[in-house]
């Protein structure tokens, strides 16, 4: 009877102040969403940062005509296997065959490349964005009392400029998220000391006939985790719904390609279609976060009335 009583007065006060309800949940909806967004795009430049680290690779081209036993010997003085996890040497007729590969939808620029045109080169992949640049110093050195290398080229840029997008995001959304939660629990604890207010007799008459604390606060507890597992909820379905619609709509297109083959290569090709486990976790995530927050946030507001009691 009491667990009925509690579910009664829950709903009661969810219905009583429909305008406020509302605005709640619409509040909590969008706090949820944009926190979503923003820890996902968090979330993404990382792992796209992590993939290009990974990728970190510097090219030593040598000039014409180098020999290979030349080539052979700066690529020996420049391996050191704790800074790199892999070095190669791409000969001319190699580099000829990446070119054809690279070129093969234009016939006239393949005819007029030959192998003697193609200089030859050394492919040094690194551990880190720190080895890389260790490798690239020990490169520089070599390259002052070797007359064949030519040009050196690498990546650290990109990486550079990902890490740095991944950093402004990070403290942007740490930033916006934190805002805006305060925001939810200021709302949700204004919306259930609101009601608290409302129901005030009625509690100090369950006081005097001696109803347990717990009984009177359960359902304004009830209250706010409602708020929080409805707001978290809906902005799962605001994320998830548009999202599938683009995979859905541009199948077959150069945008779902580029799409489908980023997320691979940073290890999440599950968000390239519909993937009923990811969609369980992210719901629930979702669900579970958004009913603690408005858990919490009626907790202080009745914590507060209980003491001013």
């Amino acid at each position: 009877m009491n667990r009925t009583r509690i579910f009664s007065v829950t709903k009661k006060n969810i219905k009583r102040n429909k305008w406020l309800t509302i605005s709640t949940i619409l509040v909590s909806t969008i706090v949820f969403t944009l926190s979503s967004v923003f820890i996902s795009i968090s979330i993404l430049t990382q792992k796209a940062a992590d993939y290009y680290e990974q990728k970190a690779q510097v090219i030593v081209f040598f000039k014409k005509g180098t020999p290979e036993e030349e080539v052979m010997k700066f690529k020996d003085v420049i391996n050191n296997q704790e800074l790199i996890t892999n070095i190669e040497y791409v000969s001319q007729e190699q580099a000829l065959e990446i070119y054809r590969e690279d070129f093969a939808d234009n016939p006239d620029l393949i005819s007029t490349v030959t192998a003697d045109s193609l200089p030859a080169s050394i492919e040094i992949r690194a551990k880190d964005i720190e080895s890389l640049l260790l490798v690239i110093d020990t490169i520089n050195q070599a390259k002052e009392t070797n007359a064949f290398v030519d040009e050196i080229m690498y990546f650290k840029d990109v990486v550079d400029n990902m890490r740095t997008l991944s950093k402004i995001i990070k403290i942007g959304s740490a930033v916006l998220i934190s805002a805006m939660a305060i925001v939810t629990v200021a709302l949700i604890r204004v919306t259930i000391g609101f009601n608290i207010k409302l129901h005030q007799e009625e509690i100090q008459i369950m006081h005097l006939v001696g109803s347990p604390d717990k009984f009177i606060r359960t359902p304004f507890l009830l209250e706010g985790t409602f708020y929080g597992l409805l707001g978290g909820l809906l902005s799962a379905l605001l994320i998830l719904t548009p999202w599938y619609i683009l995979i859905f709509y541009s199948k077959g297109t150069d945008f779902s390609f580029w799409v489908e083959q980023f997320l691979t290569d940073i290890k999440l090709p599950f968000l390239s279609e519909i993937n009923f486990l990811f969609l369980l976790i992210y719901l629930l995530v979702h669900i579970i976060v958004g009913s603690l927050f408005g858990f919490f946030s009626s907790l202080s507001a009745v914590r507060k009335y209980l003491r001013d009691e």
